[in-house]
């Protein structure tokens, strides 16, 4: 059946090409052709015997699965969501042997609901509000409830669109696809929570789409970070999260991917612009760019990604003694390779796994500020993973967390993720 339909539908896709194509003929061959290549990464994976969960989790427009909901909705209104339970036990004895605090806690990490609404075929709604921690309590009287992305989206064509809002920094592996089910550790790599901060979202204005040969952009313009809230333990503290963001300077970020083969993927990313929210004074540039590539095929899963930032030494020097951001490194730098094998093959899905990073956001520093060695550190994770259904997971690891500070603690995680 599949090998008639095939010629069928690409003798259908020629005639739409050679004809004189109205906007609605166009906006359908596009969804034709998005349609398509998802059926084609379908039978793909079972021809390979790969089963489902051996594709990448794979939404649209460079959002996440359950993000890209509204996507697919036929119009009007589209909710999605997804949830994440955290356990975590750090062991009483840090890694010089000394005696440490053995801290265990039972997290209600997140609860996400994805509103959308389709407009039209050209313009959609896409928005994240994210209730962090059991959401808003007396113990926490500011509250957790945030808003992690509200765009707007307008498809012009398959290879250029407009976004504008709130959005997630095209950063990164976990940035844009967040939701549990899509990375196998029960916490986030940490490489992606330190050195790129996840999640980290702006407001801004940029354009996205599809190339010829398999190549994805996305290209942004929004405000910068706010380096008042750098310190020795990273940029992450910069984030504005677009409350009331002070926007003196501007940023510029974006994204190339190519993934020429079904469950193949590589690429890189950026962000450049001034940190300095003051209007005066020396700017203090942030630049950060990572590669990153990934490998899904007859159950083994390999991703890896390597990251530096730089901040600018003249700036951070000017910065008085008690200014923690002065103790920020002028360069940082991190990586990790993970490796998983799916020992199902199947709907469902069971990976054993293993990741190791290593990471130091003390990489140099300006004269003056000595490196604590806590920030240069090495994990290792080692767990296992699985999935009843592809939207659903079970997981549970042990990391070794060492230090050159020698205060590393080890841990155990259990986590139970989900997304619909």
């Amino acid at each position: 059946m599949t090998r008639l339909a095939t010629p069928f539908l690409s003798a259908l896709l020629a005639l739409s090409l050679n004809a004189q194509e109205s906007p609605e003929i166009t906006r359908l061959r596009e969804e034709f052709n998005r349609k398509l290549e998802t059926l084609t990464r379908e039978l793909e994976a079972q021809r390979t015997g790969s089963g489902l969960p051996a594709a990448p989790e794979k939404g649209s427009f460079g959002m996440a699965q359950a993000a890209s909901k509204v996507y697919e909705s036929k119009g009007g209104l589209s909710i999605g969501g997804y949830g994440e339970f955290l356990y975590q036990a750090k062991e009483g004895q840090l890694q010089d042997g000394t005696r440490g605090v053995g801290e265990k806690s039972l997290d209600a990490l997140r609860l996400v609901l994805y509103t959308g609404y389709k407009f039209s075929d050209r313009i959609v709604l896409n928005t994240e509000v994210e209730f962090e921690h059991g959401g808003y309590s007396d113990a926490s009287p500011e509250g957790e409830a945030k808003v992690e992305f509200a765009y707007l989206d307008f498809l012009v064509t398959k290879a250029f669109n407009v976004r504008a809002g709130q959005m997630l920094l095209p950063v990164g592996f976990i940035n844009e696809q967040h939701e549990p089910p899509a990375f196998l550790g029960s916490r986030r790599p940490l490489v992606e929570q330190t050195l790129i901060p996840t999640t980290w979202h702006e407001n801004g204005v940029g354009f996205h789409g599809d190339l010829p040969s398999s190549f994805s952009y996305r290209v942004y313009l929004v405000n910068g970070m706010n380096a008042e809230k750098f310190s020795a333990a990273g940029i992450q503290g910069g984030r504005q999260f677009g409350k009331e963001a002070k926007a003196q300077s501007l940023a510029w970020t974006g994204r190339l991917d190519w993934a020429p083969l079904v469950g193949t993927t590589a690429g890189l990313s950026f962000y450049t612009g001034n940190s300095n929210q003051s209007g005066t004074g020396e700017a203090l540039t942030t630049t950060l760019w990572d590669v990153h590539a990934e490998y899904r095929n007859r159950g083994l899963q390999v991703r890896g990604l390597y990251t530096r930032t730089r901040l600018s030494a003249a700036a951070l020097a000017q910065l008085g003694a008690a200014e923690p951001a002065r103790e920020s490194g002028t360069r940082q730098w991190g990586g990790y390779l993970e490796v998983g094998y799916d020992l199902l093959s199947g709907r469902q899905a069971l990976i054993p796994f293993a990741r190791w990073e290593r990471l130091n956001t003390q990489a140099e520093v300006v004269p003056g500020v000595v490196p604590t060695g806590a920030f240069d550190q090495s994990v290792l994770t080692v767990g296992l993973n699985w999935k009843p259904l592809p939207n659903l997971a079970l997981k549970g690891d042990f990391q070794r967390i060492a230090n050159q500070a020698r205060t590393g603690q080890n841990q155990t995680n259990l986590a139970l993720g989900f997304y619909f």
